[in-house]
């Protein structure tokens, strides 16, 4: 299994290749994108935050990564008129010139677009695209796409139903929780308001302490820190099922976040998979987590859990192990 991490420049790469990255992502918008489009995102996150700088920066991250995938973002879920045929061009610039392995795309018409001009080989599905069952996966197969990236929500039996063969899946594993199913929202930065505020409407709201408590987990926990690892949702614990699925990339979240958070964060999925590659059990890989995250009391009950199912896994556990490790039973 790969760990993908993500850039927004290329002094990020040699520390994430240390930290056990073997895959990177980021974003960049055409040049004159603004001038041309307004506020529109390209790629799904504003370049000012999240971007990388240019093209020329695009290209020193290639260089940098030495043979390692490096893939692009154009994925908002919707684009103005006259924004596909200028992403269809850049495309082609970031594959061709910059040297780009794969572009991420999730609107639809920019997707056949893509595959129109024979890219299909060289795009990557979007989680924002919400492939959800095995007939999607097998639609963008056939297309020619090689791998589709797993939205946030769905659960360990679902994945296992959508994977068809001959396709890559990629799975959130770190950061980055949303109060939304994203690529079918509506709500999200719309109202004035964003995702995670409790401002509704242009109004303050009282919301039950259960969910602002979910939400809070889901916003990264605040971003704080334990033990110099950052907190957020995690897939980590169920590594062997994933694999199992046919998982074969693990998507690390934060494209805006400090060199610090990404690295961090990369050095905690290493760590996990290796515990994975040598037990397998989900146990394991809990204790190595909290030994190095600290934390406790956000694994219990599957808080943090973007794959809380891999608790109610019949292989999760033995009930001689369950009872002699307090651990959750099966």
């Amino acid at each position: 299994m790969k760990i993908l991490a993500p850039l927004r420049g290329a002094d990020e790469v040699q520390p994430l290749l240390e930290a056990g990255a073997t895959e990177f992502y980021c974003g960049l918008a055409p040049p004159g994108w603004e001038e041309e489009f307004g506020a529109a995102w390209s790629n799904r996150r504003s370049t000012r935050s999240a971007g990388v700088a240019s093209l020329a920066q695009m290209q020193h991250i290639v260089e940098e990564a030495q043979g390692r995938p490096v893939f692009a973002t154009l994925n908002s879920p919707s684009y103005p008129a006259g924004a596909v045929p200028r992403l269809v061009e850049f495309g082609h610039t970031l594959l061709e010139e910059v040297g780009i392995s794969a572009l991420i795309v999730a609107e639809t018409e920019l997707l056949l677009a893509l595959v129109d001009e024979g890219l299909a080989p060289r795009l990557h599905i979007s989680s924002l695209a919400s492939c959800r069952n095995a007939g999607a996966a097998a639609f963008y197969r056939d297309l020619g796409v090689p791998r589709v990236i797993l939205p946030r929500h769905v659960t360990l039996g679902e994945i296992e139903a959508i994977a068809v063969p001959g396709l890559e899946l990629e799975a959130f594993i770190l950061n980055d929780g949303c109060v939304f199913e994203e690529g079918l929202c509506a709500t999200t930065h719309a109202l004035g308001t964003y995702c995670m505020s409790d401002r509704v409407g242009g109004k303050y709201v009282q919301l039950d302490e259960r969910y602002e408590f979910w939400r809070w987990l889901q916003n990264n926990s605040g971003c704080q820190t334990s033990r110099g690892i950052t907190l957020g949702p995690c897939g980590l614990c169920a590594l062997p099922r994933l694999r199992q699925a046919g998982v074969c990339s693990l998507k690390v979240v934060g494209r805006e976040a400090s060199l610090a958070r990404k690295a961090a964060s990369v050095r905690l999925a290493a760590a996990a998979l290796a515990t994975a590659n040598t037990s397998g059990r989900p146990q394991d890989i809990r204790s190595r987590v909290i030994d190095l995250r600290g934390a406790p009391q956000l694994c219990q009950d599957a808080h943090l859990c973007y794959y809380p199912d891999v608790w109610a896994t019949p292989a999760c556990t033995s009930p001689e192990h369950a009872a002699a490790a307090n651990d959750p039973p099966c």
